[in-house]
């Protein structure tokens, strides 16, 4: 069977390193943000100074700690750098590379010409942080080596079909439920004021359309059009982080993967139609694209 390797979230607990070398077959590299006074990522708004939530090193020993520990390991890293209009500079190229990142996952063009012009050999991710249209199955992919497909992409294989020319580049995240575009931003951006509440919100679980879902045992079904899998939740408690990956490393679905009200509302939807017609998604944003 033609398997695929995962992209996987570090949360700065060393606790993950001997977990992901224990199943590194099953890992391509570790996804992790740059310093805190470097730039800031998508998980700025949330990030702790406190161990066990969304934690970030409070200096930069700590830091280079942490990246030592995981090529010390003999894992690969590549550093989260995602602000559009940010151009990534030689200096802090040099100082990562020299950490040991194999690459970078960036949200613009010009920092992947930047990067690839750098050093050919650095692994180079495009993160498409929107929703894709038509418009993108034109769009050239040549300085990337992976490209991180969200919504209407994530689960739909009639759409991820029609990418086969750049199908070895192609990363889809199978353990999110929701999307970027859903309206209820604070899926993406929880608060202590405003927290995460996918049932109350999410439009995934309301309209199953919406949502992303993709269960471990049905990856198969994915494989020979895409080139590898990315676990999202970095900003999870470890033993979250181990349950998400160990259940998609072997395709099997613990009882605990997904929370019960959610698990219970995605089921009763998806009795009401064939896999193949989950799927194959059929919104708008696909048809456009077919």
């Amino acid at each position: 069977m033609n398997k695929k390797k995962f992209e996987v979230p570090y949360n700065f607990d060393e606790e993950l390193i001997p977990f992901y070398k224990e199943y590194s077959n099953y890992v391509n590299f570790l996804f992790l943000p740059p310093y805190k006074d470097d730039l800031i990522n998508t998980r700025t708004i949330i990030q702790s100074a406190d161990k066990g939530d969304c934690y970030m090193p409070q200096c930069r020993y700590e830091y280079e700690s942490h990246l030592k520990e995981i090529k010390d390991a003999g894992l690969r890293f590549v550093v989260l750098w995602q602000v559009k209009d940010n151009v990534i500079s030689k200096s802090m190229l040099d100082y990562y590379v020299n950490l040991g990142a194999a690459g970078f996952i960036v949200a613009n063009d010009d920092n992947a010409k930047i990067i690839k012009k750098y050093d050919d050999g650095l692994l180079v991710i495009c993160s498409i942080v929107q929703r894709l249209c038509a418009g993108m199955l034109a769009k050239d992919f040549s300085n990337y080596d992976y490209v991180v497909m969200y919504y209407p992409f994530n689960r739909s294989l009639n759409a991820i079909k029609l990418l086969k020319e750049i199908k070895e580049k192609i990363v889809i995240m199978p353990n999110t439920v929701c999307h970027t575009d859903c309206p209820a931003i604070h899926h993406w951006f929880p608060s202590k004021d405003r927290p995460f509440n996918q049932d109350r919100d999410c439009m995934a679980i309301k309209n199953i359309d919406r949502c992303c879902f993709i269960y471990p045992e049905h990856l198969s079904l994915f494989d020979d059009f895409v080139g590898g899998y990315k676990l999202q939740g970095r900003e999870y408690p470890t033993s979250i982080i181990k349950d998400v990956c160990r259940a998609f490393f072997t395709r099997k679905t613990p009882p605990s993967l997904l929370e019960a009200n959610i698990e219970e509302k995605l089921q009763e939807n998806l009795c009401k139609m064939t896999l193949e017609e989950y799927y194959n998604v059929k919104t708008s944003d696909v048809v456009a694209c077919l």
